[in-house]
């Protein structure tokens, strides 16, 4: 039976951190959007882009990378599995752990997560490195697809409470919509009594990094939610915006990047630095696999 991509993953991380102790550091890759159309794209490639991000995020040898979701156009089983036949050719050493995000799940204009679970594998995943005190879990904060709403179901806000309960020092989480603040559209409600108790939560629990994707370009914010419900911008949790692994480009929204990149962050048991900002990936080869 073949694995999906997180269970080959799962095995490939097992494998590489035998060995790692409490003094080394490592380095992770995040990406997100990388938006293949299947065969609507030149011979069944993906975009040709993600493929030249793709490739220069395995000379970095990262420990793994995240991927923030909408890994293809839409939720087919043919382009998810391509996607995951693309990862596992140009990357077959790395661990890919990929967020759920609305393209994934949309299908035939329905929410259909199967396809899905059954080529990429897990929604629901943590990433937990012990010797540096690290973990990531992944959320769903996709509520529909069809009609690009987001945000934050009461048994969703519930795991993610259960998983922060015992959170080690370096925290984070990934997910594929941001918060409608500051520049930041199209994502979710901050002011909703959800997007109230995810602030909450993650504030609680001194989670040092969100990745997030969905805008296809780069940019960061520092976030933090006040006593009377405000926010201030400038200060509180680092969220860390990455959409541009081959996806049409966002030009509509001010941010920091409107180009191909990806982000890199090393951690050992003490902190989190990054992200460094990986971009300028060179012309893509459309040729047919």
């Amino acid at each position: 039976m073949k694995l999906t991509l997180h269970e080959r993953s799962e095995i490939l991380l097992q494998r590489r951190i035998q060995g790692l102790n409490s003094r080394e550091t490592i380095n992770f890759i995040f990406m997100g959007d990388s938006r293949g159309r299947g065969p609507e794209d030149n011979c069944f490639t993906m975009s040709g882009e993600f493929e030249n991000v793709l490739k220069k995020a395995v000379e970095l040898d990262p420990l793994f990378i995240i991927h923030g979701g909408d890994t293809v156009f839409t939720g087919e089983i043919a382009y998810l599995q391509h996607f995951v036949d693309v990862v596992e050719r140009i990357a077959p050493h790395i661990p890919m752990f990929v967020c759920v995000g609305n393209h994934d799940e949309l299908f035939l204009l329905e929410s259909n997560l199967k396809n899905f679970q059954s080529t990429i594998g897990e929604v629901h995943w943590v990433i937990d490195i012990p010797q540096v005190d690290f973990r990531c879990i992944a959320l769903n904060n996709v509520h529909s697809p069809v009609n690009a709403t987001y945000g934050f179901t009461d048994a969703e806000l519930n795991y993610l409470e259960r998983r922060l309960r015992k959170s080690p020092r370096n925290t984070t989480l990934a997910m594929h919509a941001q918060p409608n603040i500051g520049d930041w559209t199209g994502g979710f409600p901050v002011d909703s009594p959800d997007g109230q108790r995810f602030f909450d939560l993650i504030q609680k629990y001194c989670v040092k990094k969100v990745l997030v994707s969905h805008l296809h370009g780069y940019d960061e914010q520092f976030i933090r939610k006040n006593n009377d419900g405000t926010f201030t911008l400038g200060r509180g949790t680092d969220f860390v915006l990455t959409g541009g692994a081959g996806a049409e480009l966002d030009f509509e929204h001010k941010l920091i990047l409107n180009d191909f990149n990806f982000v890199e962050f090393f951690v050992n048991q003490h902190h989190i630095s990054g992200p460094i900002l990986w971009k300028d990936f060179g012309t893509p080869r459309r040729a047919c696999l």
